[in-house]
């Protein structure tokens, strides 16, 4: 496991962790997202929106600048996705930004340890999401100091985690704004993980001990409670970064409750609030009903998988894995316009897309024109596949991503392991996979088999192996040579989610995890009348696109009547500003009730 990010021995280790160091080759579609979010907005955004950094050194100026509760998370925000980013890319002009934004940051701290961007009167403690703001650059120098070493970066951290200390606990003093600022709960865990200090040790345990007191979010009782989460007394987004403070609890204390109720409320999430696109919540909370078509902000996605990363490493539960897939390859990607100039604040299941300079932009400033809480956030969620493509078990290495490219890592035992892959998945169910070792070793490869995959079989340098079931991980330990090749097919027939409540009579369609989308770019009728499609007769024929807005994918289908209806990938639908639908007339089915065995409500024709 990573040795090298725990300054302290944990009482409970994670099935799987997140690699360090690693190298990253996406190609194709992936590649190029990632490539258009660096190129258009990772290494633009600093000397775009200067702002992010100038309010913290203008402080006490006057006039005091006119900021939101939140303006002080911006360039935590965005240095996070940025450091993801880099760990993907290894550009040189990125890290040459990073570092000049670490730096400014750095030394805009006060002595005192204060680094937000409030006068005196507002810092810490008043109803501002100050704490929260420090939370997220916190979070993000912590990145940088593991990938660097660059020890102000850790002191810089310290001194600001000293301070809340100082301010809050064993003083009688409450966060205001709860769901934001206890959030520190996460970085006190993380601060405590790498440096053993005992007071951030107890600034955790000082927010745990807030949670259930009258006005607290209550998250831990409310689990325990075993409540749905529309009845939990709190359930905005931001708080999931506080119950991911419980789960890095949990790991550090073994304290039995933690976990428990950390995977209660993940699991209460993906039964009433994750969406068919992997989005997660409606009107920026949890409401217990994945129907709702109110606003998917790409923050709430953002954070959820967040979250689900967390439970992956709780838990080594493949159908968490696949859970990352859905919201990658449809709430994330549909979020990030193909240009990668902007990203949207809310994904609708059904709508257009908008970019979030024009949703909300009440959140520009002179100096930051461009700076809202999602453009600074949206491009953790690409970033983020450093963290779980590929990970680490005790015995081996986990594979939870298909798609062409190769990723290098380290086997627990140090030795450098790379995965190549010769695929057009997930637009075919055909996987080649070719391992890369300079010298043999004996250790487990565990092959994420998606539940929503009926047939499929592998073979080991030509000869078929084993039973892969559905939602599990077939696991392989030998001893592993350079150029071993694994062939994967996995079974890429329709699958549905039929809708219920608001979306009664309709019907989402997967090809694999792509969800498939009505787009009126690619059609002649309008979106509000659209003939049925039949179930039990779908297919999907490829075609190719003249156009210049290019889709990943694109189907002709025949419905009912015997018109053609063309479905393209939800990533690639709205792109021009047109209306597009992804729940759909479709006959043929019955809807089907969420279970942990079939958390995706997966409805097939009889």
């Amino acid at each position: 496991m990573n040795s090298n990010e725990y300054c302290i021995s944990l009482a409970i280790e994670p099935v799987f962790e997140k690699p360090v160091g690693a190298k990253f080759d996406f190609q194709s579609f992936i590649g190029q997202r990632a490539d258009a979010n660096l190129e258009n907005w990772l290494l633009k955004a600093p000397i775009a929106n200067p702002a992010m950094l100038q309010m913290f050194r203008d402080q006490e100026r006057q006039p005091h600048r006119d900021l939101l509760p939140w303006s002080g998370e911006f360039v935590g925000k965005y240095l996070i996705s940025a450091i993801l980013g880099w760990r993907i890319s290894r550009d040189e002009r990125l890290k040459n930004v990073i570092d000049v934004v670490i730096g400014e940051l750095i030394d805009s701290q006060l002595p005192d340890g204060y680094l937000g961007p409030f006068p005196t009167e507002l810092r810490l403690t008043s109803d501002r999401w100050d704490v929260w703001g420090h939370y997220h650059w916190m979070q993000a120098l912590l990145m940088y100091y593991q990938d660097t070493a660059f020890q102000p970066a850790l002191d810089a951290c310290c001194k600001a985690g000293d301070l809340i200390h100082r301010t809050f606990v064993g003083t009688g003093e409450s966060m205001k704004s709860p769901e934001q600022n206890l959030a520190i709960l996460h970085g006190a865990c993380l601060l405590y993980e790498k440096t053993g200090q005992p007071q951030y040790l107890k600034l955790a345990e000082w927010v745990i001990s807030e949670l259930d007191k009258p006005g607290q979010p209550g998250y831990i009782s409310d689990a325990l409670a075993r409540k749905e989460i529309q009845e939990f007394r709190a359930r905005r987004w931001e708080g999931l970064h506080c119950i991911q403070g419980i789960c890095e609890l949990g790991f550090i204390t073994g304290d039995p409750k933690y976990h428990d109720a950390f995977t209660h409320i993940w699991w209460a999430m993906l039964k009433g609030d994750r969406h068919n696109t992997g989005g997660f919540t409606s009107a920026e909370a949890c409401q217990g009903n994945p129907y709702d078509q109110r606003a998917i902000e790409t923050c709430c996605t953002v954070a959820w998988v967040a979250l689900t990363i967390d439970m992956l490493r709780l838990t080594g539960d493949s159908r968490v894995a696949d859970e990352l897939e859905l919201s990658l390859f449809n709430g994330i990607l549909g979020a990030q316009h193909p240009s990668g100039r902007w990203w949207t604040y809310n994904t609708p299941m059904d709508g257009e897309r908008r970019a979030s300079a024009h949703d909300i932009v009440f959140q520009a400033r002179p100096g930051s024109p461009e700076l809202n809480c999602c453009s600074v956030n949206a491009p953790r969620g690409l970033g983020m596949l450093s963290e779980w493509t590929m990970m680490l078990a005790k015995d081996g290495v986990v594979l939870n991503y298909y798609g062409p490219g190769a990723i290098t890592l380290a086997l627990p035992s140090g030795t450098p392991l790379t995965i190549s892959q010769e695929t057009e998945y997930p637009l075919s169910g055909k996987v080649k996979m070719i391992v890369e070792l300079d010298k043999p070793e004996n250790f487990t490869l565990y092959l994420r088999i998606p539940g929503w995959s009926k047939e499929n079989h592998l073979c080991m340098n030509g000869e078929e192996v084993g039973t892969l079931l559905p939602g599990s991980y077939f696991s392989l330990n030998r001893e592993w040579k350079r150029d071993d090749v694994l062939a994967l097919t996995l079974d890429l027939s329709p699958h549905f989610w039929v809708g219920e409540k608001e979306l009664e009579g309709k019907t989402s369609i997967y090809h694999g995890p792509i969800l498939l989308t009505y787009d009126r770019y690619f059609n002649s009728m309008d979106p509000d009348n659209l003939p049925a499609l039949d179930a039990r007769s779908f297919s999907g024929e490829p075609m190719s696109w003249d156009g210049w807005l290019q889709p990943w994918l694109l189907f002709r289908s025949q419905t009912k009547d015997g018109r053609e209806l063309r479905l393209c990938d939800f990533a690639s639908a709205g792109a021009s500003g047109t209306l597009y639908r992804s729940w759909l007339p479709v006959e043929g089915l019955s809807p089907v009730s969420f279970s942990r065995e079939n958390p995706k409500r997966i409805s097939r024709p009889s």
